[in-house]
């Protein structure tokens, strides 16, 4: 399912077309964000990363997708984060576990495979994923129903075609990182928007 949205021009008080004109401008001259915060340690950091010619995803974080964030679990961690299984006490615990993911006692504090949990990874844990989560919980485009200029471009992505379990946001226009910025202060959120042009 892909939900594709763009953000409502003058519906605050940063979002108006005067800012879209400085948005292109930062973006034509010097490929960024229209630097409206301060970035410091305390404040959230989103990654507008460059996947493709054009296309962004958006990472919260790290503008790393690698593994680095890819922490190696034991079983008992990974029933637990993962698969919502409480610490076995009884027998019946045991048994269950075993019957259901094929884990016996002993194993429990061993390091689990990682393919065994890589796909939750990456829709709960991964910087594209904490991003949607993130994205998805905010008011940043107002009502569809209300009519005005709209600019932008952000599609939040729960599986690109049936059996994908990719979740992202991710944007066919640049000029989205700074919208989103824009947004982002109008809500009063302290998160930092960063453009990450592709290597």
């Amino acid at each position: 399912m892909i939900d594709r949205r763009s953000f409502l021009i003058g519906s605050g008080t940063l979002l108006t077309t005067c800012f879209v004109d400085k948005a292109y401008w930062y973006l034509d001259n010097k490929q960024a964000v229209v630097p409206l915060i301060n970035q410091n340690k305390s404040l959230k950091k989103l990654y507008f990363v460059q996947i493709s010619s054009n296309e962004y995803e958006v990472r919260l974080g790290t503008p790393d997708l690698s593994y680095e964030s890819f922490r190696q679990l034991t079983y008992r961690e990974m029933l637990d984060h993962y698969r919502g299984v409480s610490e076995p006490k009884t027998l019946s615990d045991f048994r269950d576990i075993y019957h259901e993911w094929g884990i016996t006692p002993k194993m429990l504090d061993q390091f689990a495979d990682p393919m065994e949990y890589v796909d939750d990874w990456g829709r709960i844990d991964s910087p594209k994923a904490k991003a949607y989560h993130y994205l998805e919980t905010l008011d940043l485009f107002g009502s569809n129903g209300i009519g005005g200029l709209r600019r932008g471009d952000l599609q939040f992505v729960d599986g690109a075609f049936p059996g994908s379990d990719y979740l992202a946001v991710v944007s066919n226009d640049a000029l989205s990182a700074s919208l989103l910025q824009a947004r982002l202060l109008e809500l009063g959120e302290k998160t930092y928007v960063e453009l990450i042009p592709e290597n």
